[in-house]
């Protein structure tokens, strides 16, 4: 019998799952702020419990965070605001069309965007190596 593997991944509704079939039962709650992003931290606890181990990502909030990295927080407006960081304590600007956004997820997925490409060629958001 094999043992199942605990990853996190997306279903077919685009749902933060575990590779076992695992689903955090936030999913079923009606309000719908940040319950992707509390449904994905349920499944990387998940996985940490029984694998040891937890899947490195940009928005990841473990101790050893890595840089560059991004964050999202709202606004008072009811947009939410994309930060980059270098490094701590160091922010990288952004033009002000960037920085905002509609949806707390589009803010996610265009740091994602430019935080994954900076990580793939190992430089700095400035364009130095890291």
């Amino acid at each position: 019998m094999t043992k199942p593997s605990h990853f996190l991944k997306r279903n077919a509704d685009n749902e933060p799952v575990c590779g076992c079939g695992f689903r955090p039962a936030i999913l079923d709650d009606a309000a719908p702020v940040g319950i992707q992003w509390k449904a994905k931290r349920d499944v990387l606890d998940h996985v940490d419990a029984l694998s040891g181990f937890r899947p490195s990502a940009p928005f990841d909030g473990s101790q050893d965070r890595k840089f560059p990295r991004a964050g999202v927080r709202p606004g008072a407006s009811g947009r939410w605001k994309l930060t980059l960081w270098d490094e701590e304590g160091v922010m990288h600007p952004l033009p002000l069309k960037s920085q905002w956004h509609d949806t707390a997820r589009e803010a996610f997925e265009f740091g994602q965007l430019i935080i994954g490409a900076h990580w793939r060629s190992g430089t700095r958001l400035n364009g130095t190596g890291r």
